[in-house]
């Protein structure tokens, strides 16, 4: 019996976009995907291809040099961010593989264009009905110490949620918040020099009501697990 397996495992990491001959490079960042590929036949006795702890083991110095990272700063990959690219890289850091290893393959957790999608009431968050839509920034926490992951500069693709006593006339002025907050460093922007997800949540909501939105939740997630939610002051 033969059988196919996939470990998701995820890392987030800033890049730099290319402006042209006369301007330097744009800072962005997203959070990414990577599926560990594994195959073969079935072992008898533990009914499985290869141990999935086996296959994170196996990924974890790659995701290390990765995560909370410059992609452009590690050999080999500077100008090489398409997801692509990453994988052959990836690919290329794990050789000689374990004759059950396949691959990898890698993707961007959204591309950050700005769709907004307005998400009915959740009864169990207790969560009432928002304009959902998001973005992708590179970001760093200078105020924490360097050997914390996330003093470095890295990236993320965020998911913002947003409700308001009007939701009807949010879309042209989140349109306007995307613009503000997407393709950049976060840490640029004035009051945000600090970008934790929950400054984040207090910028965001200071851009609304300055603007008559009137908001009643800012949600910021920033990573697959991580989540901030924020009622105002």
């Amino acid at each position: 019996m033969r059988a196919h397996i996939v470990k998701a495992i995820f890392f987030e990491a800033a890049r730099r976009l290319p402006q042209g001959p006369d301007k330097p490079p744009r800072l962005t960042g997203y959070s990414y995907k990577v599926d560990l590929l594994a195959g073969g036949e079935v072992d008898p006795e533990r009914g499985w291809v290869a141990d999935y702890a086996e296959l994170k083991a196996l990924f974890e110095p790659v995701r290390s040099q990765l995560d909370h990272r410059c992609l452009d700063d590690l050999p080999g990959l500077a100008g090489k961010t398409h997801p692509s690219d990453i994988a052959d890289w990836i690919e290329d850091q794990l050789r000689p593989w374990p004759a059950w290893f396949e691959g990898v393959r890698v993707s961007v957790l959204g591309d950050g264009a700005f769709d907004p999608v307005l998400l009915p009431p959740d009864k169990f968050e207790r969560l009432p009905s928002r304009w959902s839509f998001s973005f992708a920034a590179a970001q760093s926490l200078p105020q924490l110490p360097p050997t914390h992951p996330c003093h470095n500069l890295h990236g993320h693709t965020y998911k913002v949620e947003i409700a308001a006593e009007e939701l009807d006339g949010l879309p042209p002025i989140i349109k306007k918040l995307h613009g503000r907050l997407h393709d950049t460093l976060v840490n640029d922007i004035p009051g945000l020099e600090q970008a934790t997800c929950e400054r984040l949540c207090a910028w965001v909501w200071r851009f609304l009501a300055d603007r008559g939105a009137r908001p009643t939740l800012v949600a910021m997630q920033e990573t697959p697990n991580n989540r901030c939610l924020y009622f105002g002051e």
